[in-house]
């Protein structure tokens, strides 16, 4: 166990009273085992991308955690109000860490997370407390990585934004979840003129299906298009957003005119907080005008 000398070393402490949906969430985003983590005042950033054609970032907002400590300088005075401090980064394998938290996971016990790193190169220290008629304790020690560099992407500038939609969660997951899933490539069609929003598969033998929405449905929150777009994308990678899709309140979708797709994902947490997802999702390219395609 960490002992009381040891704590005036520590650079980061952070403690979760429920841990669930943390754990649901960090499990949504595993489909590459290393990813890298970011402390920062604001939170946690855990980010997995891959083969360069995906990218997904948990956003752990600082008001999930009922402590939360952070000591980029590595002296005895932690920091837990604003700060210019840049983050601190490092490689973590998101499978063990995950399977760490899956041993307090299930049943009704009352469970508490805490969080602590010593510094650059240190393992990451879980410490889980089950509190029942056994008052559990268990400490995992997880090895960190050197940072890795990771794709970097955004769909910031205004001037290439082509599309703002905002839909409601349950709704956009049911949509991909009534899909075929055993399909290639999903084309995504938005247009300022009706129909406005179009999700078009493909699979084998050619089959195809197509779902169309106005701005008028109930399932959009909010419509802005500037320029009709049309691109595809591997019908995977959305089968692997639908993950938190599942968990989520609202959806932010996003392209630009180089057609690259974002997804915020805002996620309940079990109190007023949340935990936001954003994915990044790069278009296939193709040799043919794409605007041949009905």
């Amino acid at each position: 166990m960490v002992t009381q000398s040891q704590f005036s070393q520590i650079q980061f402490q952070a403690v979760l009273n429920n841990f669930s949906m943390l754990y649901n969430v960090l499990k949504a985003v595993n489909f590459a085992d290393n990813a890298m983590v970011y402390l920062s005042n604001d939170g946690i950033q855990v980010t997995v991308e891959d083969a360069k054609s995906i990218q997904a970032s948990a956003y752990i907002t600082r008001a999930c955690f009922s402590e939360f400590k952070l000591n980029p300088r590595g002296n005895a005075q932690a920091v837990d109000g604003d700060s210019n401090e840049p983050n601190i980064p490092f490689g973590l394998n998101l499978k063990v860490f995950t399977d760490c938290l899956s041993m307090f996971i299930s049943g009704d016990y009352n469970s508490s997370l805490k969080m602590l790193q010593k510094g650059s190169g240190a393992p990451l220290i879980v410490i889980l407390e089950q509190n029942g008629d056994d008052n559990l304790i268990t400490e995992c020690s997880v090895r960190t990585m050197d940072p890795f560099d990771c794709m970097e992407l955004d769909v910031e500038d205004e001037q290439q934004i082509v599309s703002k939609i905002n839909i409601k969660g349950m709704d956009f997951f049911l949509l991909l979840s009534e899909m075929d899933r055993n399909c290639d490539d999903i084309e995504v069609i938005i247009s300022p003129d009706a129909p406005h929003l179009k999700f078009k598969t493909f699979g084998e033998l050619h089959s195809e299906a197509c779902v169309e929405i106005t701005n008028s449905s109930d399932m959009l929150v909010t419509f802005n298009c500037t320029e009709a777009s049309r691109n595809r994308y591997k019908f995977q990678h959305l089968k692997l957003a639908m993950r938190t899709l599942a968990l989520s309140s609202k959806v932010a979708l996003r392209t630009n005119n180089e057609g690259l797709l974002e997804l915020q994902v805002m996620i309940d947490n079990n109190d007023s907080s949340h935990i936001f997802v954003k994915y990044f999702i790069l278009p296939l390219v193709y040799d043919v005008d794409m605007t041949t395609f009905n």
